[in-house]
């Protein structure tokens, strides 16, 4: 069987998870109760919700502090209308994002609900590959809930808006009301512990070693940013144990540009599959045969040349300002050096292997163990030969520094939107060039949630809209 699975798996993840040997269309195949009768098929059905799972941290970047537009940006109307937070196209971000990631929960109920009576029909090792499966499927479907969460819901800590999201848990379409955010927090936490143990029991998955798939240690590092997000500072401390080599090195740096082609394991504890033209239709804009960026770092990011991300985060440019005077720039280069030398990645690093070091360092420092924060984001520090801390920065201080580090570190991954959001830290916009703020998005602005969309708007037990947003089944 494992002979059989294993080049079924590679085939899948060359072809962006679009192969399927069912010849019939996705949503019969998926709802068809006869359908999924052995492993292979099952990891079929799994492959359709890894493809369906949303690919959106161009867009989050967009929205949080990590981007500064060039003069070219304005080339792109959606993405200048989303950096300047108008309501109509956070509208159709809410619509798309919101139909993407139950998508992809409906087809993990679909591989959920099938696997206990095909349990019952498979050898001891079939069952330890599907229990594999399984915990594969429970991960992915907190990894949505959970984004869901952040973008849908207010911050956990805003107690007077306690309303969550929608938890499905059948394929079949029903009205259901939303959850609250406790609610929400405990399915995920509990699916997440559900699928680390099994992950542990059950060894190694049927399809063997590739990168694009969940396991273990992407759970546990799920786990901690569902800690982190409620305020759970000792829990957020004990999901990132074993997740961090006793001693880090560079090993753990996308320092070369190739790093960022196909979602190596040395970095990417889960990397999802994209088509070729993702990343060169989000990132350049088409006005001459090379294509120009959109967007620039901001200054506060740029990275020092003897930083050894250098060569692979950023793109190194030059500005104009007059007859005689230019600026160096920095623009966003990870996977756009790829795009530039033609070589389009075929995967997105979703969880990567560095960031349980941010997560519990934030947590050590909240809970008041500073030396030991600041020693384990100096110890990355030191292996990228970065500039570290100082040992005089406590308090407020030592944590602002290690948020700065981490959005150095994953910018343009998405995950700043989160931390802007989840602490209430006002959100910065400039016009071109960093020249002038354009735009201050505050803690108490109703845009840092996205509204309830209208495809969901007609669902009786939908409840109220989020604050601030106008019942848009009213909308014109």
């Amino acid at each position: 069987m494992l002979q059989m699975i294993r080049p079924l798996l590679l085939t899948l993840l060359a072809l962006g998870f679009s192969a399927c040997s069912l010849n019939i269309p996705v949503e019969n195949e998926l709802t068809d109760p006869n359908a999924i009768t052995s492993v292979q098929t099952a990891y079929e059905a799994l492959s359709s919700a890894y493809t369906s799972y949303p690919k959106e941290a161009y867009r989050l970047s967009l929205l949080s502090d990590d981007f500064v537009p060039t003069f070219t940006a304005g080339q792109d109307p959606s993405s200048s209308r989303l950096y300047s937070y108008t309501d109509a196209e956070l509208r159709d971000l809410s619509e798309s994002l919101w139909q993407g990631y139950y998508e992809t929960i409906r087809d993990l109920n679909a591989v959920l609900v099938r696997l206990p009576s095909l349990r019952s029909t498979l050898s001891p090792q079939e069952r330890r590959q599907l229990d594999y499966l399984e915990a594969e499927a429970k991960t992915l479907k907190a990894l949505c809930y959970l984004e869901l969460l952040q973008l849908f819901a207010t911050p956990y800590s805003d107690t007077t808006h306690p309303a969550g999201i929608i938890l499905k848990d059948r394929v079949e379409r029903e009205e259901l009301p939303r959850s609250t955010k406790a609610e929400v927090a405990d399915r995920i936490e509990t699916l997440l512990n559900e699928a680390i143990t099994t992950f542990a029991a059950s060894g190694t998955p049927a399809y063997g070693s590739v990168p694009g798939f969940l396991g273990r240690e992407a759970a546990k590092t799920i786990l901690a940013r569902l800690r982190i997000y409620r305020g759970d500072w000792s829990g957020t401390e004990e999901a990132t144990t074993g997740l961090i080599p006793e001693q880090i090195t560079r090993a753990l740096i996308p320092e070369q540009r190739s790093d960022w082609r196909s979602g190596d394991q040395r970095f990417a504890l889960f990397a999802n599959t994209v088509p070729s033209s993702y990343f060169s239709r989000i990132y350049l804009q088409e006005s001459n045969k090379k294509g120009s960026l959109a967007y620039q770092l901001p200054r506060s990011l740029y990275l020092e040349e003897g930083d050894l991300r250098h060569h692979s985060y950023v793109v190194d440019s030059t500005l104009t300002v007059d007859a005689t005077t230019t600026r160096a720039l920095q623009l966003p280069g990870k996977y756009v050096h790829l795009i530039l030398e033609r070589s389009a990645p075929s995967l997105t690093y979703v969880v990567r292997r560095s960031e349980p070091i941010f997560l519990r360092a934030e947590a050590l420092a909240r809970q008041g163990k500073e030396d030991e924060a600041r020693n384990l984001i100096n110890a990355y520090l030191s292996a990228c030969q970065s500039a570290p801390i100082a040992p005089s920065h406590t308090g407020a201080q030592l944590l602002e520094d290690i948020l700065h580090e981490k959005q150095r570190e994953f910018m343009g991954e998405g995950l700043r939107f989160y931390d802007l959001k989840r602490l209430g830290l006002p959100i910065v916009h400039y016009s071109p060039n960093e020249t002038r703020i354009s735009l201050t998005i505050p803690a108490d602005s109703y845009k840092r949630t996205l509204p309830i969309p209208l495809s969901e708007r007609s669902n009786s037990r939908i409840g109220a809209q989020n604050p601030g947003w106008p019942d848009n089944l009213r909308q014109p």
